[in-house]
């Protein structure tokens, strides 16, 4: 792999130090279960820990020649995002614990675990990082409950449990109700799921699903 050229991580754990591209997909999950993208084998770590996702579109894998003849980095509209999925010990990005979806930058390092993470791109960001839309407001594409909607999107920006009961005063068990509802009626089997849902449907410019 040419690390010039293609966005990747470059991963130092208990196994040593591994270099993970990121491409041929638009998602990967990281955590402790085999089942994940990235497997990081350390009790610290969740079985689902987090997920990184691409929104938006990369460039092709070439760089722009200037008229002085030097290479300058393509312009990226794509964006890579941390997301926790309420992890017990939580994600970093250069040593602030993530609580919402957070865009990487090149150079950006991410502490799992004991694992320490560095995120490295060839490409130059866009002026503007793609928004995140999360509506609140109900509309007909599925038959989630204005409850549940609620549910979804506090899910979606990486709250527990316990934290969304606070934030929408119910209890836990009331958010687990809607959050098992919310998973049989989107045929969706857990948080990560929930959270590849959303953003896929933001990445095709589809925000209102609920």
């Amino acid at each position: 792999m040419d690390e010039n050229r293609v966005p990747y991580l470059n991963i130092h754990g208990t196994e040593g130090r591994v270099i993970f591209p990121l491409i041929d997909a638009d998602y990967w999950t990281i955590g402790r279960d085999n089942t994940n993208d990235i497997v990081l084998s350390e009790k610290w770590v969740s079985r689902n820990h987090a997920t990184l996702q691409l929104v938006g579109a990369l460039p092709e894998n070439r760089r722009a020649r200037s008229r002085e003849g030097w290479q300058r980095p393509p312009v990226a509209e794509g964006v890579f995002y941390l997301v926790d999925l309420s992890s017990r010990n939580g994600s970093c990005v250069n040593g602030q614990r993530v609580t919402l979806p957070i865009a990487l930058h090149n150079g950006d390092r991410i502490a799992i675990g004991q694992t320490e993470i560095e995120f490295y791109t060839p490409y130059k960001p866009a002026r503007t990082v793609p928004h995140l839309n999360l509506p609140t407001t109900p509309v007909a594409r599925t038959n989630l409950t204005p409850s549940e909607e609620r549910v979804f999107w506090e899910v979606v920006q990486g709250f527990t449990n316990k934290e969304i009961g606070k934030r929408l005063q119910i209890s836990p068990r009331t958010v687990q109700t809607h959050l098992s509802s919310i998973m049989t009626k989107l045929n969706l089997e857990n948080r990560a799921q929930i959270v590849r849902f959303a953003f896929e449907r933001e990445r095709l410019g589809m925000p209102d699903v609920m």
